[in-house]
């Protein structure tokens, strides 16, 4: 199961707050961290981006980036701080010590998007993997996975909620939704869903938890398809 956050560590709160509102908004799941050491506590299991202000009380050497980023492959580290507070060294030293990318606090909003998503594109093969809602594309189904809601028919007099998937059956539609019309193998199911346990689980599981999530998802259930020798595929019409 995919886990993956934003995280922002900052002295700069009225930066820090405006990212949040911004990264919330395309529904990532975003944490304010209070220092440095908070990172150790939140990012275990988790995928995720950390944009780090250079500063006494937030980033203050290349020492504690290395010590923080030290056999961790599950995050990209941003440092970033306010125009002209750091220099061509500094900023050079950083990437030369971990950092994936530096940004100045007055970026525009867009291009920050921009910067965002090409780092999750690097670190998930589906950027709508890293979101809590994710929509399919005709906009007809989206999954919540903050309040573990799935909804069909959305903008249809025949909108509804289905309450009855277990978490097993969730989780693979999450996935095969979040990476509409490309194939999941069985062997990605099973090492993000049952993660440790997934050496005891067969191709045989996975399969009879896509039946009954076909089932359940009655008409759009013909839309999970079956890449015979690869896995499955989400795809619409």
């Amino acid at each position: 199961m995919i886990k993956f956050v934003v995280w922002i560590l900052a002295r700069d709160k009225a930066v820090a707050e405006k990212w949040y509102r911004l990264f919330s908004r395309e529904h990532f799941e975003v944490n304010l961290l209070p220092n440095l050491a908070a990172i150790e506590l939140n990012s275990q299991g988790a995928w995720g981006i950390v944009f780090a202000e250079i500063a006494p009380e937030a980033l203050g050497t290349t020492k504690e980036l290395k010590a923080t980023l030290s056999g961790r492959k599950n995050i990209s580290f941003i440092v970033f701080s306010k125009p002209d507070k750091t220099t061509n060294v500094m900023i050079s030293d950083f990437l030369e010590n971990g950092a994936d990318d530096f940004i100045t606090s007055d970026i525009d909003e867009k291009i920050l998007l921009s910067k965002m998503k090409a780092h999750i594109r690097r670190l998930l093969p589906s950027l709508n993997l890293a979101k809590t809602v994710v929509v399919s594309r005709n906009g007809g189904i989206e999954i919540d996975r903050t309040k573990r809601t799935v909804t069909l028919g959305l903008k249809t007099a025949g909108e509804k909620t289905l309450e009855n998937l277990t978490p097993k059956e969730f989780e693979i539609f999450y996935m095969l939704l979040g990476s509409e019309e490309a194939v999941v193998s069985r062997e990605s199911l099973m090492e993000e869903i049952w993660q440790e346990k997934s050496g005891h689980v067969n191709s045989e599981t996975v399969d009879k938890h896509v039946e009954t999530l076909r089932h359940k998802l009655g008409v759009y259930g013909r839309n999970i398809r079956t890449v015979y020798g690869a896995g499955y595929t989400y795809k619409a019409g």
